[in-house]
């Protein structure tokens, strides 16, 4: 038997209807004749970076193949175990952890596999390690190396209407009215399927869709001196409006899905800070943490983690999370908060004696209370004040 792998076949491939790039009519002549004859000795094994530049969108296989034998970007990630095997096998910075137990080895194989998702086109991972930026809290070069790889870099393929499509996606509307972009994404290693839902193939990926659709926005001159002065400007910024109208909600309560609270909370925290603060999604695994803090703001010495839920929902478990010991104690913050988002019956009867039970657990929380059409909005910080109200 032979075995027969090609790399970045995209580049022989058609485009429409005019016939196989350079030459490749032969190459595609076998890959026809091992379709249709089983026992011919011979299998082929073909890796294409669909869209990865806008040079490849409009390509295709001169050929149809059956699903089944197609494999998608998940199908095709790292493993727990393929990720240390990788990384033992080439990482130079391995001889860090000489004398190291091997728990600090599993850590930091987990915290990789956290950081891409296993996604197998951030193979580069290893060697932006290798130059050091990964231990410099302020240091964005680990998230803009990561970007800039094609596997990654996919998203610019695609234009404002399909973005607007996928964000909707994202935020878990029904995927049935847009089930081409849906196709298009799986294929292009932007989305993975887990069971019936779409989600973004790597952690990375979903933080740069979240950088594109924030897109140029005037910043804050004057820096926030408390996290609950930053926390007040945001919810004065954020657009209720967006929230009201979007499509990402519970199907079975109609609540706004977490995801639409932190697109939202995200553009308006980059708006109220200045040009010298990064605003960071989904922090963690650069420091050693087992989990993700929502929202870290960094500048100077200000470094804050801000966790968003809905509902109260793991109140409890959330508030854990920040203490000693807790899944983020390894992240260097001087302040952290938790906002829970509520929906009401109406903001003139708000559930008061709950909501001051559970500040009583907790003196870093903010909770926002707003009716279903979103006519109105209060929020109350950890005194019981009102730090921000609307009515329309």
């Amino acid at each position: 038997m032979v075995y027969l792998v090609v790399d970045e076949v995209q580049v022989i491939y058609k485009e429409r209807t005019t016939s196989p790039r350079r030459k490749s009519t032969v190459f595609w002549e076998l890959v026809k004749y091992v379709l249709s004859n089983g026992d011919y000795s011979v299998r082929i094994l073909m890796f294409a970076a669909y869209g990865s530049g806008v040079e490849y969108t409009q390509l295709a296989t001169p050929i149809q193949f059956d699903d089944r034998i197609v494999l998608g970007i998940d199908q095709l990630n790292f493993s727990h175990a393929e990720v240390s095997e990788y990384v033992h096998k080439w990482f130079k910075g391995i001889t860090c952890f000489e004398g190291s137990s091997s728990s600090a080895m599993e850590a930091f194989c987990a915290n990789l596999e956290e950081l891409t998702g296993g996604h197998v086109g951030l193979s580069e991972w290893i060697r932006m390690l290798q130059s050091g930026s990964l231990y410099r809290a302020n240091d964005n070069a680990l998230f803009e190396t990561l970007t800039s790889t094609r596997a990654v870099k996919v998203l610019k393929t695609l234009d404002t209407d399909e973005l607007d499509r996928l964000e909707r996606i994202a935020y878990g509307a029904n995927s049935d009215f847009d089930a081409d972009i849906v196709e298009q994404c799986l294929r292009k290693g932007i989305l993975a399927q887990t069971e019936r839902r779409f989600e973004f193939s790597s952690p990375v990926m979903w933080r740069f869709f979240v950088k594109m659709r924030v897109g140029h926005i005037v910043r804050a001159l004057h820096v926030p001196k408390t996290l609950p002065e930053m926390i007040a400007r945001v919810m004065r910024s954020i657009d209720y409006d967006s929230i009201r109208q979007t499509l990402g909600r519970s199907l079975s309560s109609d609540i706004p899905l977490e995801r639409a609270w932190q697109m939202e909370f995200y553009k308006a925290a980059y708006r109220c800070t200045p040009s010298t603060f990064v605003t960071s999604v989904d922090v963690g695994a650069l420091f050693g943490s087992s989990g993700f803090v929502d929202f870290t703001i960094h500048g100077g010495d200000i470094f804050w983690g801000i966790e968003l839920l809905r509902e109260a929902s793991n109140l409890a478990e959330h508030i854990k999370r920040f203490s000693p010991g807790g899944r983020y104690s390894s992240l260097p913050l001087n302040e952290f908060c938790l906002i829970d988002f509520r929906r009401v019956a109406s903001i003139d009867d708000v559930p008061m004696e709950r909501i001051a039970a559970d500040m009583r657990d907790c003196d870093k929380l903010f909770v926002v209370c707003y009716d279903a059409r979103m006519a109105g909005v209060v929020v109350f910080n950890s005194a019981m004040d009102v730090v921000y109200r609307i009515q329309c």
